[in-house]
């Protein structure tokens, strides 16, 4: 392993792993899987999926499992739910062919955001990037256990997004066998525990009906994942420009294109649904990067700590009710000096604007989300789903509507006691804004 290839994953981990935990968990997905996992670890149920005492279907269990091992390991409840992703994000970029593959991608905004967040797109396409990979070098066996752990983490959608490059290597079988083995027990053994409803929960609704039924609510129109990639590859998106077709780069090629339409295809888009082709681009467009990339680059991350003040209000209540602060504009003047300095000393220059960006803006934006998470006891109308599983998180038992007067129950933060260990408290009404 090239030494210039560690000290760039070392440089890169002090802004991946700063305060990783200081926001709290966020969102409906965030809180719901790290509760699941915690309740694995708790209850020693390793199969079925537990959400408050009930089986919960939506994705199979590898980052249930790691957060389960991080618990049991004895991480704070937060941090096993974020530190096994951010460090796959972070040692998968020592498995790239290159240092300036590993640059891109571990310094582009969509690798970033989402190795801080406890879900499952970083490890679903961390494991299908290894499958490719293995491929392209000659071991098929790895590549297989690789592609069974992709379909552990996310299901089948790995198996359609391999398919240009497994048509390329049509008479391997080998890969095959590797993916039977390493997925299929886990499966079969779900099945066995939960019968029907498993197969109809997880593959019908959540693959086929997610694919082409409207009724999960992300429907987008086809040319959405256009700006959507744009974003999370930047600030090296305009370098996509140089991209030309090549004979050793076309496996990566097919794979974006493919992965591109398939996934527009699809009548629900959700953004991180296009994570899994990040490590193709990268590849694609890292010999083609120039000193005015480097440059560019350096100038849009320096900027990224003015969006700290109005992110909470514009995640929270949308773009139109936040505004930057007065401050905000000092950044702007730190953006020429990057610029000048990635130009003259390019991947030096890139990693120190790319290191101070990121640890300022976390330091900014990390407490007022911190702030903004609610405490209350019972959910008020209209409550959002992703207020709904964090209070529900935090507060160690499913959290019920504010309807009826009901009997204070002290959170259960910070006591031995797993989630799903005390009683499960149904809600008053159902989820208005329930998928």
């Amino acid at each position: 392993m090239p030494k210039p290839l560690v000290w760039l994953v070392a440089a890169l981990a002090i802004p991946y792993l700063f305060v990783l935990s200081a926001s709290g968990l966020l969102g409906p997905d965030e809180p719901r899987y790290a509760a699941i996992g915690h309740q694995m670890a708790s209850s020693g149920d390793w199969i079925t999926p537990m959400l408050w005492g009930k089986p919960w279907f939506e994705k199979p269990p590898l980052l249930y499992w790691l957060v389960a091992a991080f618990d049991s390991i004895g991480f704070s409840r937060d941090l096993a739910a974020r530190l096994p992703v951010a460090l796959m994000g972070l040692a998968f970029l020592l498995v790239l062919p290159g240092i300036e593959v590993a640059l891109v991608l571990g310094t582009s905004i969509g690798w970033l955001a989402l190795s801080q967040v406890g879900v499952t797109d970083i490890p679903m396409s961390v494991c299908f990037n290894i499958w490719l990979l293995m491929m392209l070098r000659g071991r098929p066996w790895v590549a297989g256990i690789a592609l069974g752990l992709a379909v552990l983490a996310k299901g089948l959608v790995p198996l359609v997004l391999c398919l240009p490059v497994a048509w390329m290597y049509r008479r391997e079988w080998r890969h095959w066998v590797g993916t039977l083995v390493t997925a299929l027990p886990w499966y079969l053994a779900c099945y066995a525990a939960n019968g029907q409803v498993f197969i109809d929960e997880f593959i019908v609704k959540h693959h086929i009906q997610r694919f082409l039924s409207p009724e999960l609510q992300h429907v987008q129109p086809f040319w959405f994942y256009v700006p959507v990639l744009i974003g999370l590859l930047m600030p090296w998106a305009p370098a996509l420009l140089r991209v030309r077709i090549e004979e050793e780069t076309k496996p990566y090629l097919y794979t974006a294109i493919w992965g591109f339409v398939f996934l527009s295809v699809s009548r629900n888009k959700l953004p991180a649904y296009v994570l899994p082709l990040l490590p193709s681009l990268a590849m694609l467009i890292a010999g083609k990067l120039m000193r005015w990339h480097y440059a560019l680059a350096a100038g849009i991350l320096v900027a990224l700590p003015m969006a700290a003040p109005w992110l909470p209000t514009a995640i929270e209540e949308g773009l139109g009710k936040s505004v930057l602060s007065d401050s905000a504009w000092v950044w702007l003047l730190v953006v020429p000096v990057a610029g000048w300095i990635a130009w003259r000393y390019q991947k030096v220059g890139l990693v120190v604007a790319f290191l101070v960006s990121i640890c300022a803006l976390k330091w900014q934006l990390y407490p007022r989300l911190e702030q903004g998470r609610s405490r209350a006891q019972c959910l008020p109308a209209g409550a959002s789903r992703g207020m709904r599983y964090t209070m529900s998180y935090y507060a160690n038992r499913e959290v019920d509507y504010c309807l009826e007067t009901k009997e204070d129950i002290a959170p259960l933060e910070g006591s031995d006691q797993g989630p799903g260990d005390g009683k499960v408290k149904p809600g008053n009404q159902e989820d208005p804004k329930q998928r």
